[in-house]
């Protein structure tokens, strides 16, 4: 398993133990997300799908009728990269949560 072989090639860096006691301030590669019926999976990531797809940020823009998930994999990721960042602007987006917060009861 490629997270392994990580693991042992830096030893004082990463881990791929699930235990946080056990982790000791080492960076935890998790290969249990990658799963059929996982739900979140890291970005550039690829899933364990037929097709090696990857899981990729996209525009909004992107999203129209006719897009197509499985076209993002491991063979198109070059290209990919090479594509502006849809998530340049993500910080410049955000808005404060508190009026939602306070109607949820959170605050």
């Amino acid at each position: 398993m490629l997270v392994e072989k990580i693991a042992e090639a830096a030893p004082n860096r990463y881990t791929t133990n699930m235990s946080k006691k056990k982790r000791g301030g080492k960076i935890f590669l998790d290969y249990l997300r990658n799963d059929r019926m996982a739900t979140a999976i890291g970005p550039w990531s690829p899933r364990a799908r037929p097709g090696a797809t990857i899981a990729t940020p996209v525009a909004w823009k992107d999203l129209r009728k006719g897009f197509n998930p499985a076209s993002f994999t491991i063979k198109t990721a070059g290209a990919l990269l090479k594509r502006a960042d849809p998530w340049k602007e993500l910080a410049a987006s955000a808005i404060a949560l508190d009026s939602a917060r306070k109607k949820l009861g959170l605050v």
